[in-house]
């Protein structure tokens, strides 16, 4: 196999790129079936990929095999502010290939990813972006195995559940859904969900300076309760625990069916786990969600957080999405002059 690796051109290679991501869509929709069907077409790939494009500093290659084109990568740069309310998600000064920014000929993912990557590597190095992420799918052992040799390793999940009830033993709550007299009650919630991402062995920072950009994301979900909801759990008066509902922003459009809803906070107190208090949340919240007329909700959890996987996978969320993540040792910036 003699694969060739160039720089993307978008006159040139969208149209290929958008062919293979339709039948790498299509390939993902054949082992989980509630993915969009729409993109299975490449017309509706390209105006995603376009998109991608729209975002300064990105970078991308395509690869050949002769004259046939197996594969395309675009990565660009992640500049959140450290007073942005994502900063504490996402490590500063980092390049990311979303999920709908890359995708290889079937059969061939194995090499034509490692190509791919050790080029766009090659660029973003240089330039002093030595984090890197990878969305992908957590169906396709070639994507996964040749991101693994190339020492990347599971940062973050994305995964759906429907709408149903959950049949798990739910403790006896009460129950609100938050308004915007009850914002404290929320940001207390929040902090509390940030501390304990905190924590061994997640150990994600916990940033004071993004307080502000988080307050005022959650007051502009609280200013509609029809597109949003926070359930907050009461037990003798104390909030304990919280879902937040609102639209799937966070996700690539070919991971999100219609009627689809993102859980966006998930969280109970330290003294209150264990109990049934999450189950009750999250059985209210797909009450809420089936009112509304959804059918599928989401969400996205820290892959080394011990207790939100364990809670939330066996709450029936089934992973759609691995987040990968490979930090490059930085002192190559000079050892490499």
């Amino acid at each position: 196999m003699s694969i060739t690796i160039t720089a993307f051109e978008p006159q040139k290679h969208l149209d290929a790129a958008a062919t293979l991501l339709a039948a790498r869509h299509e390939r993902d929709r054949q082992r989980d079936p509630r993915l969009p069907a729409a993109f299975v077409m490449a017309e509706a790939c390209r105006p995603i990929i376009e998109h991608s494009l729209e975002q300064p500093g990105w970078y991308g290659v395509i690869a050949h095999e002769g004259a046939e084109p197996v594969g395309f990568m675009v990565m660009t740069p992640q500049l959140f502010a450290p007073t942005h309310f994502l900063a504490s998600f996402f490590p500063p000064h980092s390049a990311a290939s979303n999920y709908q920014q890359h995708a290889a000929k079937g059969g061939m993912e194995y090499d034509v990813y490692r190509e791919m990557y050790a080029n766009l590597a090659d660029h973003f190095v240089p330039l002093g972006y030595f984090d890197h992420l990878v969305a992908a799918s957590p169906s396709d052992a070639g994507l996964a195995e040749a991101f693994a040799s190339l020492s990347f390793a599971r940062h973050a999940v994305a995964a759906m559940r429907g709408v149903g009830p959950t049949e798990k033993t739910q403790a006896k709550v009460e129950m609100h859904q938050a308004s915007a007299e009850d914002a404290e009650v929320v940001f207390k919630l929040a902090e509390e969900l940030t501390l304990h991402h905190a924590k061994s062995p997640i150990y994600w920072p916990y940033l004071r300076e993004t307080d502000e950009s988080s307050h005022e994301m959650q007051k502009g979900l609280l200013t509609d309760p029809q597109a949003n909801a926070h359930w907050v759990a009461y037990e003798d008066g104390k909030p304990i625990g919280m879902n937040t509902f609102m639209p799937p922003a966070f996700l690539s459009p070919l991971l999100v069916p219609p009627k689809t809803v993102y859980l966006f906070q998930g969280i109970v107190t330290s003294d209150a786990r264990t109990g049934g208090v999450g189950t009750a949340i999250l059985s209210r919240g797909a009450e809420w969600a089936r009112e509304q007329g959804y059918e599928y909700m989401t969400l996205h959890f820290a892959a080394p957080n011990l207790q939100g996987a364990r809670f939330w996978q066996s709450s029936g969320f089934v992973p759609v999405e691995f987040g990968l993540r490979r930090r490059v040792d930085d002192r190559i910036a000079w050892a490499n002059k």
